[in-house]
């Protein structure tokens, strides 16, 4: 008997608290970035966003090329930010292919906590901070 290999995730969610150093505000950061590493530029993932109650919803709308064609290699990031996302909500992250997740969060003043996961995600969720950029 053969059995599945199951789909690994193809990108990473970073879920974060940051503070602008120049304007003091603090902001919930959602930090998208793809397993898959390039080579020749640093490529952007298009995220299209809704909030409808205590529900989020994220689509991952494709990848686009950098502006400036400098060279760079890393993984591809998107960025969102939000204020004042207190309390338990779920999150709705799609695909373009339509491949759907929901995870379900709770977001508190000094932490915030996955509850729920997928059985088999398409993106793992972290909540340690990692540098802007």
């Amino acid at each position: 008997m053969v059995r599945k290999k199951k789909p690994e995730p193809e990108y990473r969610l970073n879920i974060f608290y940051h503070e602008e150093w120049q304007s003091k505000e603090r902001k919930l950061v959602f930090l998208f970035r793809t397993v898959q590493e390039f080579v020749s530029f640093n490529y952007e993932i298009l995220l299209e966003d809704k909030v409808e109650g205590r529900t989020l919803h994220i689509k991952i709308a494709g990848l686009n090329a950098p502006s400036s064609l400098m060279p760079g290699m890393g993984p591809a990031r998107g960025k969102k930010e939000y204020n004042g996302l207190e309390g338990v909500y779920t999150l709705v992250v799609k695909k373009l292919d339509g491949t759907t997740n929901e995870y379900r969060l709770d977001f508190m003043h000094d932490r915030i906590r996955v509850l729920e996961s997928p059985r088999n995600p398409i993106v793992t969720i972290s909540t340690q901070p990692i540098m802007l950029s």
